[in-house]
């Protein structure tokens, strides 16, 4: 469940053909340095300071207000244009008919063309630059974000010149075409000539684009996670395989869990799987009355968010638990965008701040409330009324069904413990490919090598390995951390949540989730971009920047006791 349509995901660059935006690598970082994560008592009063802060403003007079008004007045335009996209999107992918997509691929060019036009115009630097002379900007860090990421989205657009934007188009048409084919027939040596070929366009595009001194894959990485550099990632990936690795290894060589037949090989209703979907969507909180629920082949939200957010996910009769937790996971994703601060309707700070920041916000729910012990009590005579045939079936044992760990060559069909593993490979491999240490062609041995390091199995085949996910295809470097660094996010958030919220186990077991998604809305939804990068928001929210610390301590705990094995 990792596609993001809607305009508000599409703006922080959900695949390398949406819109780019501008590195802001050349801001100094100091969460780089490890002494910014030790946590004490004046980190945390800066930090509750800093949201205190959020709700103060000076309101704007004179020429300041007049400029503000007039960037922000192209700026909501330009989000209704996206918007427009948003639904078109959902509507090609839930909807539309088969014989109407030659046509639907105008009419995106078409608005895309639209699109680009609006934000690069000279009108619209004008207006940025009026409200920055004007100081539209002081004493409210609203209109701060708002200038400060209409600059960096109108930089990052006029810089990109027309003939690398084009030829990015065409290399990602062709790059799709050569993986599907190459995926299908098991033919590395079919797809590799096109992959060098979207490697060195992306060197080219940051040579263009990034800021002086900023390398490519810190400005590849700062698509998706505004703020992040390769150094801070080096670290937080870094320390997580020190430490995960041995625990992964301890926990697949424990004895595997027994699980009742009912759940392993009975067969569950499509219409009873999708009432009870409903059941959870609504119970975790989903607004019906501004989004809906619908089928597609992948589960994605999209939409026009927060006022217009469309969730969709998929059933099979032989595996309840997929349709199950790709709901909760796109509920986590829904319940971000609707929580999105409506004052700020339009405007660049109302966007979520990073792919890994929406991926926390659904992994918050699935992993953390839909994968706990105490989800299942709630959700137990539903399930047993959509589904009697597990009339026999109790909480305990849902919960050691959904949280059995085994490694596997597949990504996406990764299960919590190992998943990380997975995406620190690609890391590893794509920092290697962009410093120049490793080649194209060295890809495919250097895969099977780290998938033995890291998880103990090595694909027979490239297409269990190499050629299984879409992203290079279109050259989405960078892409991949987003996922595990929604993970930690997620689980430092939960940490933090237990903490501050009472009785935070019991609200689950009793189905109560409304002052969870309203600690998650103050804290995290309504605050948007508001924070330069996804470290000083989670400082902000927990007291201290990303500690993959926390992650490990919670899978190792959860996981050997699941096992029976000692941590």
């Amino acid at each position: 469940t990792q596609g993001f349509p809607c305009p508000h995901m599409q703006s922080i660059a959900s695949s390398a053909l949406r819109r780019v935006v501008l590195s802001a690598s050349k801001r100094s970082n100091p969460l780089t340095s490890s002494t910014r994560r030790v946590v004490n008592r004046s980190t945390i009063t800066r930090s509750a300071a800093s949201m205190r802060a959020i709700a103060a403003s000076v309101p704007l007079s004179g020429d300041a207000q007049v400029s503000y008004e007039a960037l922000t007045s192209r700026l909501k335009k330009l989000s209704s244009l996206n918007d427009i996209e948003g639904i078109i999107t959902w509507d090609e992918l839930v909807m539309m008919p088969e014989g109407a997509s030659e046509a639907r691929g105008a009419q995106k060019a078409a608005l895309a063309e639209l699109v680009h036009l609006q934000a690069t115009s000279a009108a619209m630097g004008e207006a940025i630059s009026a409200a920055e002379s004007a100081g539209a900007a002081e004493g409210c860090p609203w209109r701060r974000a708002v200038i400060r990421d209409a600059r960096r989205d109108y930089n990052d657009a006029v810089r990109l010149p027309a003939e690398l934007k084009a030829k990015e188009a065409e290399l990602g048409a062709k790059g799709y075409a050569a993986w599907v084919k190459a995926r299908k027939n098991d033919d590395w040596a079919s797809f590799a000539p096109v992959l060098e070929e979207l490697v060195a366009l992306r060197k080219e595009m940051a040579a263009a684009c990034a800021d002086p001194g900023v390398s490519a894959y810190d400005y590849l990485l700062d698509k998706f996670e505004r703020g992040m550099t390769e150094e801070r990632l080096t670290e937080i990936f870094g320390e997580l395989r020190t430490k995960l690795v041995p625990v992964i290894a301890k926990i697949l060589a424990a004895k595997p869990l027994a699980h009742p037949p009912a759940l392993e090989s009975g067969t569950f209703a499509e219409d009873a799987q999708e009432a009870f979907c409903k059941h959870v969507s609504a119970a975790m909180g989903f607004d019906f009355g501004t989004g809906r629920l619908d089928r597609s082949v992948h589960p994605f939200t999209g939409g026009a968010g927060p006022h217009d957010v469309r969730i969709t996910t998929r059933y099979d009769d032989s595996v309840f638990m997929d349709a199950v937790m790709g709901t909760v996971h796109e509920v986590g994703h829904a319940l971000y965008e609707q929580g999105l601060n409506k004052e700020q309707d339009g405007l660049p700070v109302q966007r979520a701040l990073s792919m890994g920041i929406h991926e926390s916000q659904s992994l918050f729910w699935e992993r953390y409330i839909g994968q706990s012990q105490e989800f299942w009590k709630a959700m137990l005579p539903e399930f047993h009324a959509n589904f009697p045939e597990t009339k026999d079936v109790s909480a305990d044992d849902l919960y050691r069904f959904i949280n059995k760990a085994k490694a596997g060559f597949i990504r996406v069909d990764a299960d919590e413990l190992t998943y990380s593993m997975h995406v620190v490979l690609r890391f590893e491999l794509e920092r290697a490919l962009f410093g120049g240490k490793i080649s194209v062609a060295e890809l495919p041995d250097l895969w099977r090598e780290k998938m033995r390091e890291l998880l103990g199995v090595v694909p027979e085949t490239d297409t269990l390995g190499v050629l299984q996910d879409v992203h290079w295809s279109d050259g989405s470097f960078g892409y991949f951390p987003s996922y595990t660094l929604g993970a930690m996010y997620a689980c430092q958030f939960h940490a933090k949540a237990r903490e501050e919220i009472d009785g935070f186990d019991e609200l689950v077991a009793a189905g109560k989730f409304t002052p969870i998604r309203d600690w998650l809305r103050e804290k995290i939804h309504n605050v948007g971009s508001l924070y330069p990068s996804a470290d000083e928001l989670c400082e902000a929210v927990t007291g201290a920047p990303l500690d993959p610390s926390i992650y490990v301590e919670h899978l190792n705990k959860k996981y050997s006791a699941l096992y029976g094995v000692a941590e």
